[in-house]
C-alpha cells in the first residue's frame, strides 16, 4: 500500500493555528519521556493531577463518553501483559478539508497519572496511526509539519485509571470516493475494520 500524506496548504496552516492555541506547557511525571526530537506538538489540554487529566478532552470534545462511540474494543497494551485499554473511536469525519479522527481511550489498570504515550505502549510516536482504504489499496500517516504531527501530544494528554480520555488526530482529505475506512492504532492490535466516514465540509 502507498503512504500518502499530501493535503492544501490552507488546511496545513489552520491545524497549526490550532495546535499552537491550544499546546499546554510539557509536562513530567518523574517517568521518562520519549526524546524531544520525536515527541509530536501539543494539542490537548491537559492538567498536573489525575482529577484533572481525568476530566480532559479534545478540542471541541469534553468529557468523552466511552459508550458514545462508532466502535469499541479492548486489547492489551503492548509490551505491558497485565495492562488493558479500552479504545473507542467516537468518529471519523472529513471537515475544514483534513480527515479527523477522535478516539476515547479508557485504561483499565491502577494509576493515577497514565499517559496516552504509557497506553500505547511506551514507544509511541503517531506514525503507527493509519487510515487504510482497502478498496483502492491506499494508506493514510497522520498529517505532519517537519517532525511534528497534527495530533494530540501523547505525554501530556493523560488520565487516571477507569477514566476516558479524548484523543485527536489528522491525516490527509481522501484522495478517492470512499465511505469507511479501516483504521489501526497499533500493527500488533486488530484494526477496527469499515469505521464510517463522514463529510462535513
Amino acid at each position: 500500500m502507498t503512504l500518502r500524506s499530501t493535503t492544501t496548504v490552507g488546511a496545513i496552516a489552520a491545524l497549526m493555528l490550532l495546535l499552537s492555541a491550544c499546546a499546554p506547557e510539557p509536562a513530567t511525571d518523574g517517568r521518562d519521556d520519549p526524546p524531544a526530537a520525536d515527541a509530536p506538538t501539543a494539542e490537548a489540554e491537559a492538567g498536573d493531577g489525575a482529577e484533572d487529566a481525568g476530566a480532559q478532552g479534545v478540542v471541541g470534545v469534553d468529557f468523552p463518553d466511552p459508550d458514545d462511540v462508532i466502535a469499541d474494543a479492548t486489547f492489551t497494551v503492548p509490551g505491558e501483559p497485565g495492562q488493558e485499554l479500552r479504545v473507542g473511536i467516537e468518529s471519523l469525519a472529513v471537515r475544514d478539508g483534513v480527515t479527523e479522527l477522535r478516539l476515547v481511550l479508557t485504561p483499565l489498570w491502577t494509576g493515577s497519572d497514565i499517559r496516552v504515550y504509557d497506553m500505547l505502549g511506551g514507544a509511541f510516536t503517531g506514525s503507527n496511526l493509519k487510515l487504510v482504504d482497502i478498496a483502492n489499496l491506499k494508506e493514510y500517516g497522520v498529517l505532519s509539519s517537519g517532525p511534528h504531527l497534527f495530533m494530540s501530544d501523547p505525554v501530556t494528554t493523560r488520565t487516571a485509571s477507569q477514566t476516558p480520555v479524548g484523543f485527536q488526530a489528522f491525516f490527509p482529505t481522501p484522495e478517492d470516493d470512499v465511505d469507511a475506512f479501516d483504521v489501526v492504532i497499533d500493527p500488533s492490535w486488530p484494526s477496527f475494520q469499515g469505521v464510517p466516514l463522514t463529510r462535513e465540509d
